[in-house]
């Protein structure tokens, strides 16, 4: 029964979080919602409420409170911004209009959308896709420049986009961008329609998209556990974090091994937040908090990277979180670095493992609407769904490692045997059509037919075992392992150059073949990977 009670007060708590949450989330959308064009536009709108930030705060609270307005500025600032190039923006067209149902009394409509234009966005590098946390102005005209907004008997509004749906039938070549698209917005003030229920012309014109902001200001208001600010801001609290024993002369012989395994590229202060920030992780008897902080280009994130690096090497887990995920795929990136160039080392070899690092979040908000080939080449090795489809490959039925081997030891036992093969079906279709084999077009030689199978079996087999030894963890696969994964992607790939090469001899080609099929060919001991998982 107690058992019960604290799950259901558990879930109570869950849920009045996020509903607090949401509760925020639409606080700042109101913000917006209340500016008029003037507002937007207007430099000085949080002049008196914008002040410089403090070096130390009296509470949490204050320290909060001192970043509320920055943000409401930055939020106007970026939408003046969009406003002030509004006919370049991407516009839809709406094809239907309804009034949804609001249980708060928000001004809800569901719309559709069968297409966009001006698509690219972000210096014409992305292309637009409508998704919650937008922001738009919905008009009964397209606006040339913000001036057409402020017509006599024009009607506009601000909208957020709640929800966004795109429908794609099953046998429809178009991409998701040129699907039609259901939204479900916000809106700042009640659309007009006409007897029918719909505007003549209705459009939307996109402008930022706020996401990031309401995540800013949710934390801005203190939802969720202050003690980690307490630690921070509290010089008491510092204090009494400093751990008396791990402070001792003990932590000078931590601090030397440490720093033997530091980038030489760090400089003195950087260096010393990454001990620092070492040796608090190796204590036991205290939990701490290290805060690292400086101006625009002193290094932040390298410093960040050079410190998951070492915690990794230690076998620490860690969780690194950022505001967007631009800062997200630069810190991974960095880590990648610094991980593929020790490792690579480390072996001696181009090939290393990086199942230890896992990048995961939105595909779409992190790659933007690239394809999956298009994204970066380094980040996708480490992206949580593109891991996940590889090695599903690998340990699939029908592609697993094992039969990746056994077809390229099957290829090299019966390489001759398989063309013999070959050529009895080609004969039998040249006797049913009464030609004769001679003289038959179509039938491939020995070497071409030798040529096609490996390139058929060595490439799929490459990109397996690159895929075991990239994708797994580093203790699964031993670094001798690694030695002979590298070895067979060089052998593999000498060969290939061999068999191509313009001067081959088709005889003796054969004939080595034939000599592998009469004297065997020994059998490589595989990674017991199954065993090992």
């Amino acid at each position: 029964m107690q058992s019960g009670r604290r799950e259901s007060l558990a879930m109570m708590e869950k849920a009045s979080t996020k509903m607090k949450r949401l509760q925020r989330e639409a606080d700042l959308i109101d913000h917006v919602f209340s500016w008029t064009l003037e507002d937007v536009f207007n430099e000085e709108l949080y002049k008196d409420k914008v002040e410089k930030i403090p070096k130390s705060f009296q509470s949490v609270e204050h320290y909060l409170g001192s970043f509320m307005f920055p943000l409401l500025e930055e939020t106007r600032a970026a939408l003046c911004a969009r406003m002030e190039v509004i006919s370049e923006a991407p516009l839809g067209e709406a094809t239907s209009f309804a009034e949804s149902m609001s249980y708060d009394g928000s001004l809800l409509y569901d719309i559709k959308f069968d297409s966009w234009k001006n698509k690219l966005i972000s210096g014409g590098k992305e292309t637009y896709k409508p998704k919650p946390g937008d922001i738009f102005v919905l008009s009964d005209v397209v606006p040339e420049s913000v001036f057409d907004l402020r017509h006599y008997g024009r009607s506009w509004t601000f909208a957020a986009v709640i929800k966004a749906t795109i429908i794609i039938a099953p046998d429809n070549e178009q991409s998701e961008v040129d699907s039609p698209i259901f939204l479900k917005v916000k809106a700042a003030k009640a659309i007009k329609v006409n007897e029918e229920g719909m505007q003549n012309s209705l459009f939307a014109i996109f402008l930022i998209n706020l996401t990031a902001n309401k995540r800013i200001w949710v934390a801005l208001h203190g939802i969720g556990n202050k003690k980690i600010l307490e630690h921070i801001l509290g010089d008491k609290a510092m204090a009494e974090n400093c751990c008396n024993i791990c402070s001792s002369e003990k932590s000078g012989i931590w601090a030397q091994r440490f720093l033997k395994s530091i980038s030489s590229e760090l400089n003195e202060s950087q260096t010393g937040a990454v001990l620092r920030s070492i040796s608090a992780v190796q204590c036991n008897h205290k939990v701490s908090v290290k805060l690292i902080g400086g101006p625009p280009g002193t290094g932040k994130t390298k410093t960040v990277a050079e410190l998951l690096w070492n915690t990794l090497r230690r076998k620490c887990r860690t969780v690194a979180c950022a505001p967007t995920n631009i800062a997200v795929k630069e810190v991974a990136s960095r880590v990648l670095q610094l991980v593929k160039r020790f490792r690579q080392t480390e072996y001696g070899v181009n090939i290393c493992s990086l199942g230890d690092v896992l990048l995961f979040g939105s595909e779409d908000r992190m790659f933007g609407n690239k394809d999956r080939l298009e994204m970066d080449y380094d980040l996708d090795e480490i992206f949580l769904d593109y891991r996940v489809d590889r090695l599903e490959e690998c340990f699939g039925r029908l592609t697993a490692w094992k039969h990746r081997f056994t077809s390229m030891l099957d290829f090299l036992k019966n390489c001759v045997q398989q063309y013999h093969m070959y050529l009895e079906n080609e004969l039998t279709k040249v006797h049913e059509a009464c030609e004769d084999i001679e003289t038959s077009k179509g039938v491939l030689s020995f070497l071409e037919l030798t040529r096609e199978r490996f390139k058929a079996v060595a490439q799929p087999l490459r990109e397996c075992v690159r895929a075991l030894c990239i994708h797994l963890p580093k203790h699964i696969i031993l670094p001798q392992n690694i030695q002979s994964i590298a070895s067979l992607l060089y052998l593999l790939e000498s060969f290939e150059i061999l068999l191509f090469q313009d001067d081959v001899v088709a005889k003796e080609l054969k004939e080595l073949f034939l000599h592998l099929e009469e004297g065997g060919i020994a059998t490589p001991s595989l990674v017991n990977l199954e065993s090992e998982r």
